[in-house]
């Protein structure tokens, strides 16, 4: 137990968090490096410190992005006691509408966001209504927070506190966030320790360990007393696992806490971490960007030279001193006009500079090995076929998904942990409700399942619910429908057994879903049902063979790049230059698509 109201005991806890700080900034400046060149040389002043003309970075963090968290989480929730199965249902229903109404789809975006360029973390909290400031608290997303409601909140590296001599994220003596508070009101709330309250100064927003903040890209530096419309003061929640309790702090100066309150979610704290690169024995991940920055700067660079190059690329006609009057007639004469000279030799068309074709040699296959380290971009980002069939292309897909499955998983876990801690705290809010209903079957009869106070039974413990996220990959409509297809192939051979146990197929649904997914809502015009009949028409004894069959045999040609092995031999050509094989047109053009 950590007693924050010693001096000496506080001091340690101080100077532990100054030095990390400490340590931390040199991963601070390589984000906002990082971030500088996902924005490019053209988003302010303050953008890439070179010119980019083809940005790799704000591609592949666009794409990972979406790959890994396109939707709002929703969840299953499910406990290994059956007796209480149902209550689990009920708690699904509910922790799912909190999901929606706090819109997390944004802030898990953000976070993931976060983690490609170093590491994504984000605070489950709940203040305590006797605490109203505390729980007014101004969110990323501009919401002031109501006290008492469970929030999932993004904290920013620039204002993040890490035990940085700890080996592993869950064995930090502590962490948490810094942030700007309103000075008046952290004055006036009677939640906080009266005579801490009565020793606090305003502070302004650039602080001493900020140097050179990620913020400062679009707004700059500034003088930083000039941007605050009233007093500020930076504060700190601190997350003590001794203690099992979050600490509200100043950062400038050593006083004894505002408020010290119990933590009422999980083992492992309010903070929650998302890491898509474990390093071993360290607590900072080896993020994407970092291992991708190298060849985006020279893929740049080159591009850059064949700019200039380009831009220098001259075709001028030259002659001799005889050859003047020629010369002139050439210049002044109309297209396709017939011109009398005394020596047509003596005017010689010129080439001076252009790219080198070297370079764009280079290029296309820096190009060809980003893709391939970054995990297939082309498949993942659907920027274009990779393969001459159906069948190879969705190969390749399922390659692209073993790719990203490690960030997937790591992704899902961190969702679950968040969403887990939020049911943990909506569940100790005794004064929480949120309006919800359940169908009973496919009757279309709801029954009410809100959650309200007496709801509860027991302790939360008490359930081992555990939580399953789903719904945050992207599906196309393309691939919902392909979905559909798939269930009724698979089906078919089943169906006769199916049938037998009274089942029947909705022909008319399938048809809406089919028009509303291809967005052709003329399709239901198309087929018209007299009846609801099944689709598959007659009873039983109807069905001599499996009513739904297809052997669809597609070829498809799709230009590629060759082979890596072409490839490889096609630029061996080129940067061998006159002494070797040249390279012909259609090995040309192949060099600009991607491999096959």
């Amino acid at each position: 137990m950590i007693d924050l109201q010693d001096k000496d005991k506080r001091g340690r806890l101080l100077r532990a968090i100054k030095q990390s700080r400490s340590s931390m900034e040199p991963f601070r400046r390589v984000r906002k490096e990082l971030i500088k060149d996902y924005t490019g040389s053209w988003y302010s002043e303050n953008g890439a410190s070179n010119k980019t003309l083809t940005n790799l970075i704000n591609q592949t963090a666009r794409i990972y992005t979406v790959a890994l968290a396109a939707n709002n989480p929703q969840v299953l929730v499910s406990t290994p006691r059956t007796e209480v199965s149902s209550f689990a249902r009920e708690f699904e229903v509910n922790l799912n509408q909190l999901i929606s109404d706090m819109n997390m789809e944004k802030t898990f975006r953000q976070i993931v966001l976060d983690a490609f360029f170093c590491i994504g973390c984000g605070v489950v909290m709940m203040r305590d209504t006797d605490t109203r400031f505390h729980g007014m608290l101004e969110s990323e997303e501009d919401v002031w927070l109501d006290p008492g409601e469970p929030w999932l909140n993004r904290v920013s590296l620039d204002d993040l506190i890490l035990d940085m001599p700890a080996k592993e994220l869950s064995k930090m003596r502590y962490s948490g966030h810094r942030y700007r508070a309103d000075f008046e009101k952290v004055k006036e709330e009677p939640g906080y320790n009266k005579k801490v309250r009565e020793q606090l100064t305003p502070t302004n927003r650039r602080h001493k360990d900020m140097t050179g903040a990620t913020r400062d890209i679009a707004s700059g530096e500034g003088w930083p007393e000039d941007d605050d419309l009233k007093d500020m003061i930076w504060l700190q929640d601190i997350w003590i696992p001794e203690n099992n309790s979050i600490v509200t702090m100043t950062v400038d100066d050593d006083l004894p806490p505002l408020l010290e309150r119990e933590w009422m979610g999980s083992q492992g704290g309010p903070y929650k971490f998302l890491s898509l690169g474990d390093v071993p024995d360290n607590i900072i991940p080896a993020s994407p960007a970092v291992n991708l920055k190298g060849m985006h700067d020279l893929q740049n660079r080159l591009h850059r030279r064949m700019e200039e190059d380009s831009d220098a690329h001259r075709v001028v006609n030259a002659y001799n001193a005889a050859g003047a009057d020629d010369a002139e007639k050439i210049r002044t004469a109309k297209r396709n006009s017939w011109v009398r000279m005394n020596d047509p030799n003596a005017i010689n068309q010129v080439e001076v500079g252009g790219v080198d074709q070297r370079d764009i040699a280079l290029a296309s296959f820096i190009q060809g090995e980003y893709d391939r380290f970054a995990g297939n971009l082309q498949a993942m980002g659907g920027l274009g076929a990779q393969a001459s069939t159906v069948g190879q292309e969705e190969i390749i897909q399922g390659g692209v998904q073993s790719n990203v499955a490690d960030m997937r998983m790591s992704v899902v876990s961190f969702a679950s942990e968040c969403i887990l801690d939020l049911g943990r705290l909506m569940w100790e809010d005794q004064t929480l409700e949120i309006q919800t209903s359940l169908p009973i079957g496919r009757t279309g009869i709801e029954v009410s399942s809100n959650w309200e106070p007496g709801k509860r039974d027991g302790e939360f413990e008490d359930y081992r619910f555990k939580v399953e996220p789903y719904s945050m990959v992207f599906r196309t409509p393309e691939r919902q429908l392909a979905e559909i297809y798939e269930l009724l192939t698979n089906i078919a051979p089943l169906w006769p057994m199916f049938q037998a146990s009274g089942a029947s197929l909705d022909a008319e649904a399938i048809v809406d879903a089919i028009a509303r997914l291809k967005n052709r809502p003329e399709f239901r015009q198309f087929i018209t049902f007299a009846n609801p009949a099944d689709m598959l028409g007659g009873d039983q004894n109807t069905i001599r063979q499996s009513p739904v069959t297809s052997r669809e045999t597609v070829r498809r040609n799709v230009p590629t790049g060759g082979t890596e092995d072409a490839r490889s031999n096609i630029l061996q050509q080129v940067l061998m230059g006159q002494s070797g094989p040249q390279v012909n047109n259609q090995q040309a053009a192949a060099m600009t698509r991607g491999p096959a």
